[in-house]
Formats: C-alpha cells, sequence, structure tokens
C-alpha cells in the first residue's frame, strides 16, 4: 500500500507537470486519458511485482492460538492446539517469517460449559513482505469449556541443590504463606499446593529471590491449565557458615599382630587426604585424621580394609566417611640352625664306614615361616665315597635344602672318615 501510494503521488506530479498543456485535448477525449492512467498504473504493478516477486507456501510455524471474550464463569479446560496457516508473501520475507508475524485466535462469546469445535482465526500482525493469511489448518479446533472454580492453598518452599559441606540453611521468609489457583473445576481440584522452588547451588551467603508459584497435585506433580495469584513471589533465605574446612591426611589404625613369621611390610590408604569440616578448634589444632582399627591379627598375607574415618562428634567429611585401607604382609626374613644326621653314598661293597656318621650344623636363610615349619628330615647332608679305598680320608660335606631356601654355612665343612676292608 505504500508503494502504492507513493506511486500515485508520483503520478499526480507527473499529470501535474506534463499533461496540464494538453488539459483542452484531454476534455475533449476523457477515456483516453482514463485508459493511459489506468495502463500506466499496471505497468507500475507489473515492474515492482517482477523486481519483488511473492510466493505463496506454508512456513513450518506452530502458531499458538488464544481464547478470546471468554465468560466470566467459564475456564478453558486444556491448552488449546496449534495451527499452521498458507501464507502469500514477498518471497525475500517467507523465510523470516516467525510465530510473532501472526495472531489466532478463537471467539468464546456466549458459550457454556460444553466441548466445542471453534473456527481459528488467523491474523497477521506485520505487515512487512505484502503479507497475507491464504488458508488455516486445522479451521478449526477443539475447545473443552468448563465452570471456572478458585481456591486459596498454602505455599511450600522447595530447596533443589546443595550449600558447601561448612554452609548450612538458615530461617527461610516467604511473602506470603497462601496464594489463590482458578481454573477448570477438574484441575483446581487436584491442586493441594503451590511450591516456591529455590535453587541453593552453590551459595554461601544469605540472598532474595522472586520465585515462580508451581500448582502441584498430591503426588508432587504439575497441575497445568491453573492460573496462580499471586504467579510470584519474593522469597529470603539465610545461610550460614557452621563449620571450618581443612584437608588432612589418613592415618590408618592397625590392631592385633601379624601371624608369627610375618611382617606389616607397608600401609596404604585411598584417599591419602581428606577435606573435613569441623570447628574451628578442631581445625585449628589437627594434623591428621585417624581411622576406625583395622584388624591384623593372625593375618599372613594382604589385608584390605573399606573402613570408616574416627570423626569428632559433628564433623564430616567431603566425599563420604570411609576410606580403603591396604596393608601389606609379607614373610619376615630370617636364619635358623639345624641338626641334620649325615649319610655316605658310593661305599665299596668290600668297605665299611669305621665308627658311626656324626650330624652336622646346617644354617638356613629364607621365609621365616618357611623355616619354622621345617623339619630337619627335609634337609639332606651327605659325603661322596664313591671311588675311594681303604684309609683315611676328609671329605666335603654337601647340604640340600627345600626349593627357596639358602644354605648360608655347614659345621662342620669336611668331616675325616676311615674306611677298611670288611
Amino acid at each position: 500500500m505504500d508503494r502504492i501510494r507513493a506511486f500515485l503521488q508520483e503520478l499526480g506530479l507527473v499529470l501535474d507537470a506534463v499533461l496540464r498543456p494538453a488539459a483542452r485535448s484531454v476534455r475533449e477525449n476523457s477515456g483516453l486519458a482514463a485508459l493511459s492512467v489506468v495502463l500506466a498504473f499496471g505497468l507500475w504493478i507489473f515492474v515492482t511485482d517482477a523486481e519483488n516477486p511473492e510466493q505463496t507456501g506454508r512456513p513450518q510455524i506452530d502458531i499458538a492460538v488464544r481464547p478470546v471474550n471468554v465468560p466470566a464463569d467459564i475456564a478453558v479446560a486444556a491448552e488449546l492446539d496449534t495451527v499452521r496457516v498458507e501464507v502469500r508473501v514477498e518471497e525475500n520475507v517467507f523465510d523470516s517469517l516467525t510465530k510473532d508475524d501472526f495472531q489466532a485466535t478463537v471467539n468464546l462469546d456466549g458459550l457454556t460449559v460444553g466441548e466445542y469445535d471453534l473456527l481459528v482465526e488467523v491474523r497477521p500482525l506485520t505487515g512487512r513482505g505484502n503479507l497475507r493469511i491464504v488458508d488455516v489448518f486445522p479451521e478449526e479446533i477443539t475447545v473443552t469449556l468448563a465452570q471456572l472454580l478458585s481456591k486459596t492453598v498454602p505455599v511450600d518452599l522447595e530447596i533443589n541443590g546443595a550449600l558447601p559441606a561448612d554452609f548450612s540453611l538458615g530461617k527461610a521468609d516467604l511473602e506470603t504463606e497462601t496464594a489463590v489457583v482458578a481454573g477448570a473445576q477438574t484441575n483446581v481440584e487436584k491442586v493441594v499446593k503451590v511450591v516456591a522452588a529455590l535453587d541453593i547451588e552453590g551459595r554461601t551467603e544469605p540472598f532474595e529471590s522472586a520465585v515462580h508459584l508451581e500448582p502441584r497435585d498430591q503426588q508432587g506433580a504439575l497441575v497445568e491449565d491453573v492460573v496462580v495469584d499471586p504467579a510470584i513471589i519474593d522469597v529470603s533465605i539465610e545461610i550460614e557458615q557452621k563449620s571450618f574446612s581443612r584437608s588432612l591426611a589418613v592415618s590408618p589404625q592397625l590392631n592385633g599382630t601379624p601371624r608369627q613369621g610375618y611382617n606389616v611390610v607397608g600401609v596404604t590408604v585411598d584417599p591419602p587426604v581428606v577435606t573435613v569440616f569441623a570447628s574451628q578448634a578442631f581445625i585449628n589444632q589437627a594434623v591428621s585424621i585417624l581411622t576406625q582399627p583395622v584388624d591384623i591379627e593372625d593375618a599372613s598375607g594382604e589385608v584390605i580394609r573399606t573402613i570408616s574415618l574416627d570423626l569428632p562428634t559433628g564433623a564430616s567429611v567431603r566425599g563420604g566417611v570411609n576410606v580403603t585401607v591396604t596393608v601389606n604382609i609379607s614373610p619376615a626374613p630370617g636364619q635358623l640352625m639345624f641338626a641334620v644326621p649325615l649319610s655316605a653314598t658310593g661305599v665299596g661293597d668290600d668297605l665299611t664306614i669305621v665308627g658311626s656318621l656324626p650330624s652336622v650344623q646346617v644354617f638356613l636363610f629364607g621365609p621365616l615361616p618357611a623355616l619354622l615349619e621345617l623339619n630337619p628330615n627335609d634337609i639332606t647332608a651327605r659325603v661322596e665315597l664313591g671311588g675311594k679305598d681303604a684309609g683315611t680320608h676328609n671329605v666335603k660335606i654337601e647340604v640340600t635344602a627345600p626349593s627357596g631356601l639358602e644354605v648360608r654355612s655347614i659345621s662342620p665343612a669336611e668331616i675325616e672318615i676311615k674306611l677298611e676292608q670288611r
């Protein structure tokens, strides 16, 4: 329309400046003059359309439908369906269309409680691109009307999130303790309270916030299509520091002693350091935090226990009070002496040993539990007399010990043996 008005203004100037000298001729042939104007206007429309061509299409936009002329004692029982439109608009504007370019309404004037299929009226809210509505899909939507009901319900505060471990919630003040909910009777009857949901995650100082009220049913679920008055209230929360924190090394307590012959060779704890929240006096003095006792009585191998920390009253730990203690227990090394009977091998059939063979002292080194369980008969001490003739011989003593044990010394290392003929 703006372009048409501009064209008409320009056309008037042209007619005034160019055609005035021919006014008399035009009066004599007014039909020709009118035809000239129409042709000129058509030519302008043709040129304009060639420069800004239009298209007809359906933008992928869901347009919310708003009820109008709602009777005072009636409420819309459920959210209305959305609609889409077919439009004609300049091509360079089509892709930029949004739901804000349209208004969709249904007229409830004179209606009462019930279900109705009502025509949807959609009109453009802007004139950009010479926007026009061609069609509406669907043309009708179903609207359910119910008796309007309102009631007063309590306001509950719902706290979401968590404060840092050394802070606690103090007093909470709500702007109001009750609110009015209104809407369709079937929906309002479900509402038992409205909730002010407040996020306190990570806060350390008192604060005040404007919070939306949400209508909830007996199970705490949100009730749709209900109006809350007031919709927003102010909530103030006090936050206090209840304890102080410090990172402390974890010190495991061991109870009992390992089995005989075994030693504790290492103790580890996971995590090795924890953040403890406690009174200022404890935090200022503590250098470590003990665990509850870990029992290693008669243990002969690795002991792994998940156990709690020995915390003072009122203290807490970030991440939980349990730690994992691993106690490494290994056999202790040792050395023992054994009196081992001596035997001889390889004595000729015509020879005999004069006298009896003595026992020898064998010193073995190795894991103490193995040494303590060892029997002298498990050790072999012998002399090899193969190829020896009658007479006196100094012979080296050979000792064989069980696997894992080391022969450290033999006493005596050699022995004098006398052989004689049978």
